[in-house]
């Protein structure tokens, strides 16, 4: 049994803590910590409050934690977490510098604890099906995929800390989640990236549009074009659309509709996600069990993997080749160059 705190009392701990107490098997949550509103969610739950994180860490009947806080202290609570001797699952983006990722990872291997990080949309059933259809090989290597991830402009109500610049950006959130799918989708490592980062409303630090085009080491290409502020009411079918082209055919990845697949002259259809919510009218039930399956999948595995001693299905190698990948598209903007993998690596004395 595999016994959980929770560090951050807001919405994406709220979907752990159901995912803990009504989907997954060998696990137990305990207690929660972190922000004005950890005793509402204690007592909402049934577990206990603890006064700050230090406390929930010095507990010893706490195996691991699972970490979903403003991206400006992800890296703190996860370092501390592991010198505590807790198993970390941290929330996309993981940190909000490369130089993070590497303390992070640096300090859970120091203290023989694992290191998780959420990227929902790999259990998510269109992305996931896409990936077995590739592994299969039946539609030869990927040659290119175009990604877009786009949303109108929206402010940031129960998210006050995503105004404040140490926070990342709107690309570090988006973007991570981006490039992960482009390295798990492909299965080669990035050799260059070429990119443009920015904001058409508002200060250019909260990066809420870009354009990325990288290049792989098995010779794929990929675009990536994501925005936080397109004209409403928005494109049709673009909160996350992958278009792939392999050597014998295509897939068209729609992450909350359908998969399909063309080899040949006709479009077949694959599968179709069952309606999660309404994003346009905001429907009250987050907790449906349609959203909830990414993420209690993910869960489960990390408990898996702790149980079995083996790495998480996406390690904190995963969450750091992500954000490489969000500083060098920034380096390449700023710098108006392509920008050559791997960066530096910055190992904690």
């Amino acid at each position: 049994m595999v016994r959980f705190g929770l560090v951050g009392a807001g919405h994406m701990n709220q979907t752990y803590a159901r995912c803990l107490l009504q989907y997954n098997r060998g696990a137990q949550l305990l207690a929660v910590a972190g922000g004005s509103r950890a005793p509402e969610f204690a007592a909402e739950h049934g577990i206990d409050a603890e006064p700050d994180v230090n406390s929930l860490l010095s507990r010893d009947n706490i195996d691991a934690v699972i970490i979903a806080a403003p991206h400006q202290v992800l890296a703190e609570h996860s370092i501390a977490a592991a010198r505590a001797g807790k198993h970390v699952l941290v929330e996309n983006p993981m940190a909000t510098s490369l130089a993070d990722c590497d303390a992070m990872i640096d300090a859970s291997r120091r203290a023989g604890r694992r290191l998780g990080v959420i990227k929902s949309l790999r259990f998510r059933g269109v992305f996931s099906r896409a990936r077995g259809i590739l592994e299969s090989a039946s539609l030869g290597p990927v040659r290119v995929i175009h990604f877009m991830a786009l949303r109108p402009l929206r402010g940031v109500a129960g998210q006050s800390w995503l105004e404040e610049p140490a926070a990342g950006g709107a690309f570090l959130a988006r973007g991570a989640h981006m490039f992960d799918m482009l390295f798990w989708l492909t299965g080669q490592d990035a050799e260059s990236v070429t990119g443009s980062v920015g904001s058409f409303h508002g200060p250019a630090w909260r990066a809420q549009s870009a354009l990325a085009q990288v290049r792989f080491s098995g010779g794929a290409g990929a675009q990536i074009w994501m925005s936080h502020e397109i004209s409403s009411p928005g494109f049709p079918r673009s909160r996350y659309r992958a278009r792939v082209w392999c050597e014998k055919g295509l897939l068209d990845c729609d992450g909350f509709g359908k998969l399909r697949l063309a080899v040949g002259k006709d479009w077949e259809e694959v599968w179709e996600q069952p309606p999660i919510w309404n994003y346009a009218q905001r429907e009250p039930n987050l907790y449906s069990p349609r959203r909830m399956v990414a993420y209690h999948t993910q869960v489960q595995d990390f408990i898996d993997a702790i149980g079995n001693h083996r790495d998480p299905a996406v390690t904190g190698e995963d969450g750091r080749a992500a954000v490489e990948m969000v500083e060098a598209t920034q380096l390449s903007s700023e710098t108006g160059t392509s920008i050559h993998l791997p960066l530096a690596r910055i190992s904690a004395t």
